[in-house]
């Protein structure tokens, strides 16, 4: 007769803690971050609604700066390459030193070894970088599309309209 009042309490314990309350309990649920980084966004469901909770994520932010080509590579194995970056105008509405030094940044890291590089953001100024002694027109395309160097590697300077950015040291 032992073991049925034994189960006899089992069940009726189990009933009793199965048996709301008056007061109305509150569900949390979040989901571990895999590799995300935004937190998540979490549903709080009082007990007497609850169906289902819901937790979803932002997508992380993906870094935005412009896009851009290498148009001119020469190669220099003693120290490193000198590259000609041509930033796509139709990839930003505005541009910063930031922007700039992001880009520089990310080509020194995807296509090395980068000893100097020239940033631009037209053909004509693309063109006209790397000559040594530029007409009229060649001037006139650098003064308005020619926006930085990377000198030695790591020194970045801004020059024609982000000459008041001064030198900014890449890697820092």
């Amino acid at each position: 007769m032992r073991p049925k009042i034994a189960s006899l309490v089992a069940v009726a314990l189990i009933v009793a803690s199965c048996t709301t309350s008056n007061e109305p309990a509150s569900t949390v649920t979040t989901l571990p971050l895999e590799t995300t980084t935004t937190p998540p966004t979490t549903s709080v469901t009082s007990a007497s609604e609850m169906s289902s909770t819901t937790t979803t994520f932002a997508p992380a932010p993906i870094p935005v700066f412009p896009e851009y080509r290498i148009t001119e590579r020469i190669v220099v194995p003693e120290t490193g390459d000198i590259v000609v970056v041509l930033l796509d105008p139709s990839s930003y509405t505005s541009l910063s030193d930031l922007d700039i030094y992001d880009v520089i940044a990310d080509a020194a890291e995807r296509f090395p070894p980068i000893f100097e590089a020239y940033v631009v953001d037209a053909p004509e100024a693309a063109a006209a970088v790397l000559v040594e002694d530029p007409d009229a027109a060649q001037l006139q395309a650098l003064a308005t599309h020619y926006l930085a160097r990377l000198e030695e590697g790591y020194r970045i300077v801004y020059v024609g309209p982000f000459a008041d950015s001064g030198v900014a040291v890449l890697g820092s």
